[in-house]
């Protein structure tokens, strides 16, 4: 093993999170290494739909830290994708046209009905669809729908051309990204994390940061207790359209239907606790097609692309680990199915973290120690 090579900052993973955290910090004139065991941005960041959705996500519960972190992270989108757009010159297709929820019969209308109230009482933007206004909004649309929710402040973008770009933007920024070598285990000295290494070099820090997403519970495996992250599979499918067929983000009781500008249409997704089987079975595709078909009838004539699993990183709560394990080891990771959606916000709060040994925004209900027997007494808060 070479001699140890030093920088300012190691963060481990080259996923949307870990490469919005390095670019980041290398804006701040820290010296920055990104580490990623494969090929950068091609794992859960790879394998998402885009969609940028906090109402969608709590559509019957827009309540809580989470919730709150969800709209805070909505709400630096525009700037964080001008930014990254301007950095790279590369257009990453952000999108804001919302989100429909759609009812096929009284069931589903009654429930959808319910997330109406809850959203409207929190003081959400939320508008009540009838089965013609459905159809005016989406006139591909299968007639069988009853009614629909629309929700204007959801967004979209294309996390494949995203993470591309961030990956670009953080070596623009002067990253230095290590390819093809996994991290094998933390360096300490005494009771404090100064580095990492790997089966070719040593690298030490003042900081490390743990972005290894559905594998974070892997980088220090000597060490216990590791970050309870697991892997959840989620199978995707691609259609394509000879012209669009949606413009909105479409979700249906049991699938979604998110539109590229191509006329592509991404369907998904499983929810699978299989650990790390990464393959795609005909079962999902056939229960996910014969879901899209019934609210999108349309589908039967376009070209079926390609079939893709991926794995999001949960945890006990399915909230995300933000804040400090241990003196110089930081976590940002389990962000589970909104990677994508909170880059931007945990990029903020890991630079502030690090910057100033305080948060803008409080990260108890996300702090690392929360999954100790003992209950968390303090964290870091809001200044």
């Amino acid at each position: 093993m070479r001699s140890t090579k030093t920088s300012d900052v190691i963060v481990i993973g080259g996923g949307i999170i870990g490469c919005a955290i390095a670019y980041a910090l290398a804006k701040e004139g820290l010296r920055v290494r990104l580490i990623e065991r494969g090929e950068p941005g091609r794992e859960a960041s790879h394998a998402a739909a885009g969609m940028l959705a906090p109402q969608s996500e709590a559509l019957h519960e827009p309540q809580g830290p989470f919730f709150e972190l969800c709209r805070a992270s909505l709400q630096l989108y525009p700037d964080f994708v001008a930014e990254i757009e301007a950095v790279t010159g590369l257009s990453v297709d952000y999108r804001r046209e919302g989100a429909v929820f759609l009812a096929a019969d009284f069931t589903e209308g009654e429930i959808l009905a319910a997330a109406y109230e809850k959203q409207k009482a929190a003081g959400l933007t939320v508008e009540d669809l009838t089965a013609e206004d459905v159809r005016h909004l989406e006139p591909a649309l299968s007639g069988a729908i009853q009614m629909g929710l629309f929700l204007p402040e959801d967004h979209q973008v294309d996390n494949r051309k995203l993470t591309d770009a961030l990956v670009l933007a953080a070596q623009r920024q002067g990253v230095d990204l290590v390819t093809g070598w996994p991290v094998l285990g933390l360096v300490r000295e005494g009771d404090r994390v100064v580095g990492v290494r790997t089966n070719r070099e040593r690298y030490a820090a003042a900081v490390t940061i743990n972005c290894a997403g559905a594998w974070a519970a892997t980088v220090d495996p000597e060490r216990y207790p590791s970050p309870p992250v697991k892997p959840i599979r989620g199978q995707i499918l691609v259609l394509q359209a000879r012209a669009p067929l949606l413009e909105h983000v479409v979700h249906s009781a049991h699938c979604y239907i998110v539109p590229r500008r191509d006329g592509r249409l991404l369907i998904g997704s499983t929810m699978e606790d299989v650990g790390y089987e990464r393959r795609v079975t005909a079962e999902a595709l056939l229960r996910l097609l014969t879901a899209a078909r019934q609210v999108l009838p349309a589908i039967e004539q376009c070209t079926f692309v390609e079939a893709w699993a991926g794995f999001r990183p949960d945890t006990p709560d399915h909230l995300p680990i933000l804040g400090e394990a241990e003196p110089g080891l930081l976590i940002a990771t389990g962000h589970f199915r909104n990677g994508i959606l909170l880059a931007p916000i945990t990029a903020r709060l890991i630079v502030e973290l690090i910057t100033s040994g305080r948060t803008s925004r409080d990260l108890a209900p996300f702090h690392p120690h929360r999954f100790r027997p003992h209950t968390l007494s303090g964290g870091e808060g809001e200044t």
